[in-house]
């Protein structure tokens, strides 16, 4: 009995063919960014390993030269432009590929991500030594993968609407650019937190970086704010031109509102009452969780937990 159990097993292992596994150009798209996204974080964490929260912000594309001839935080322009290739490819056949124009709270997730990598870059090229690479390019790593987790299934209505297509376009370079001033934020916390060390202060002189960081936290949030502007106007128009109403009274178009409040106020606080530090940053993360929870948050709730289309 035992040798037929045997010689069936191996009879098994002989005969026995897998069925080929179908992995398609999107998914295989999405694998290479993650990777390579992961390659971009893991060379700018290994350089900035033994440098501070302020030092960090100093990160940049490309960039070689720093203090004591090491070279500081930066990455492959080459390697850089091949992951924002292959995740917009990706993100093209998940939203194209089947003939309909699907979206879902994964994909919405990985276009912000990736609109404000780019954003990032050009920012990068403009202003050296202001970069956010340290924190966009881990986070991009992880996010790109959630489409291949959560799938598109449901198809993005309104599509043809020239309206509707210039609202969407709006709200996802809003998202990318509010990312962008929230990472920005959390990364001016750290260094006004490492201010408290006098000793580091003195030997890195990090005043000067810290103002930078902090005008270019502002001047991210206006370009948004102006973005989230334009949303919310030309949503009200795609909502009474569809649903013939101006203003919807569901929690997406409430947080959006709030949002836009909270984002509001921080400006004008920083225009009349001069703002900054702690406070800029708490409104911050605070808008961008209110935004957050008004679009993706909703897709999230309706895909996942309901399993139906907006």
């Amino acid at each position: 009995m035992g040798f037929f159990t045997l010689d069936c097993i191996v009879s098994l292992l002989v005969f026995y063919r897998p069925p080929p596994m179908s992995l398609s150009l999107s998914t295989l798209l999405t694998l290479v960014a993650a990777l390579t996204y992961g390659l971009l974080s893991w060379q700018v964490l290994r350089q900035v390993a033994a440098q501070s929260g302020a030092r960090l912000a100093q990160a940049t594309i490309g960039s070689r030269a720093s203090h004591g001839g090491q070279a500081s935080a930066g990455v492959s322009p080459v390697l850089f432009g091949f992951a924002l290739a292959t995740h917009a490819g990706a993100l093209y056949l998940d939203m194209f590929g089947g003939g309909t124009v699907r979206f879902s709270f994964a994909l919405a997730i990985s276009v912000i991500l990736w609109l404000a990598v780019v954003l990032h870059g050009f920012e990068s090229l403009a202003h050296r030594q202001r970069g956010l690479l340290a924190l966009i390019l881990p986070t991009t790593a992880a996010g790109v993968l959630l489409p291949l987790i959560f799938p598109a299934e449901h198809p993005l209505v309104h599509i043809d609407s020239l309206l509707f297509r210039v609202h969407f376009i709006l709200a996802m370079l809003a998202y990318g650019v509010f990312l962008l001033a929230t990472l920005q934020a959390c990364l001016l916390w750290v260094a006004e937190r490492d201010l408290h060390h006098p000793e580091r202060l003195t030997a890195e002189r990090r005043f000067p970086p810290l103002l930078r960081m902090e005008n270019l936290l502002f001047r991210m949030l206006g370009i948004a704010f102006l973005l989230l502007t334009g949303s919310l106007a030309t949503g009200l128009l795609v909502s009474e031109q569809f649903h013939g109403q101006w203003i919807r009274a569901d929690h997406k178009t409430i947080f959006a509102l709030l949002s836009w409040l909270i984002f509001g106020a921080l400006l004008l606080g920083r225009h009349l009452r001069g703002w900054r530090g702690q406070k800029a940053t708490r409104w911050t993360i605070a808008g961008f969780i209110s935004l957050l929870l008004a679009y993706v948050g909703s897709r999230f709730v309706l895909e996942v937990l309901l399993d139906r289309s907006l």
